[in-house]
C-alpha cells in the first residue's frame, strides 16, 4: 500500500520547500528593489504613456467579450497557467462593463470547470503521463481511505507551496470522489480567488480603502487556513495514535 502522505519523503520535503521559499522571497524582494529604483528615475511623461498603453491594451481585451476572458479562466488553469492572472485581471475588465458581481459568478463558475478538467485530464485522460510526473518529482501516489478523504482533500489544497494544477492532479491520482474533490477544493481556491478580484477591481478604481480591506481579507484568510490545517493535522495525528 502507498503511503497516504503526499511526499515520499516528508521531513525532506519541507526543508526544500522552505529553502524555496527562502529563495524566492529573497529573489522577489531583489527584483522588487530593482524595479521600484528605475520606476523612481522615469519622468512623469513615462507613466502618462504607459497608462494609455495599458488602457488600450484592456480595451482591446474587452472588446473580445467577456466569454472569451472566462473560457481561458476556465481552460488554461487546469494545465498549469497561473490563476493569479485571471483573478488580478477579471475586475479591472469587466467590472465596468457587466458589474461586478456577474465577474465573481463567471469567476467561481470558471473556478469549477477548471477544477473538473484537472481532475479528469489526471484521473482518467493523462494519468499515466501524470504518474510519471509525480514520480519524477518524487512524490508518492496516495491511497487515501474512505473515512479520511475529505480531510485529505482540505490539506492537500491548503499546504503552501505545492502550485494549483499541481494540487488537482494529486487529488485525481488519489482517485478521491469527485463530488468531495470539487466542494471542498472550490471553496478553499475560490475564497481567494474572489478576495484578489476585488483587489484589482478597487486598486484600478483607485478605491484605496476597499483595496486595504481585501488584502486584509486575504491575510485573515491566509492565517485562519493555517489555523484549521493545524487542527486538521492535529486531529488526523490523535486519530492514527488512537488506531495503533
Amino acid at each position: 500500500m502507498v503511503s497516504s502522505e503526499i511526499p515520499a519523503d516528508t521531513g525532506a520535503a519541507n526543508k526544500r520547500h522552505r529553502r524555496r521559499r527562502l529563495a524566492v522571497l529573497a529573489a522577489g524582494g531583489c527584483f522588487a528593489l530593482v524595479v521600484a529604483a528605475l520606476a523612481a528615475a522615469q519622468p512623469p511623461e513615462t507613466w502618462v504613456r504607459a497608462k494609455e498603453v495599458v488602457g488600450r491594451g484592456m480595451d482591446a481585451v474587452r472588446a473580445l467579450g467577456a466569454g472569451w476572458f472566462f473560457a481561458a479562466f476556465a481552460l488554461l488553469p487546469a494545465v498549469g497557467f497561473p490563476v493569479s492572472f485571471f483573478a488580478l485581471s477579471a475586475g479591472p475588465l469587466f467590472a465596468p462593463v457587466i458589474g461586478l458581481p456577474a465577474v465573481l459568478a463567471l469567476a467561481g463558475a470558471s473556478m469549477a470547470v477548471s477544477m473538473t478538467i484537472s481532475y479528469g485530464l489526471a484521473r482518467y485522460l493523462l494519468r499515466p503521463w501524470v504518474e510519471r510526473l509525480f514520480a519524477y518529482l518524487g512524490y508518492a501516489i496516495p491511497d487515501v481511505p474512505p473515512g479520511k478523504r475529505r480531510m485529505f482533500v482540505f490539506l492537500v489544497r491548503v499546504t503552501p507551496g505545492p502550485p494549483y494544477v499541481f494540487q488537482s492532479f494529486l487529488l485525481g491520482l488519489a482517485r478521491v470522489p469527485y463530488p468531495t474533490y470539487l466542494a471542498i477544493s472550490w471553496l478553499t481556491a475560490t475564497a481567494n480567488v474572489v478576495l484578489f478580484i476585488v483587489f484589482g477591481d478597487a486598486l484600478m478604481k483607485g478605491k484605496g480603502g476597499v483595496a486595504l480591506a481585501a488584502v486584509a481579507g486575504v491575510v485573515v484568510v491566509v492565517f485562519a487556513i493555517k489555523a484549521l490545517r493545524r487542527r486538521a493535522e492535529a486531529r488526523a495525528a490523535a486519530g492514527e495514535g488512537a488506531g495503533r
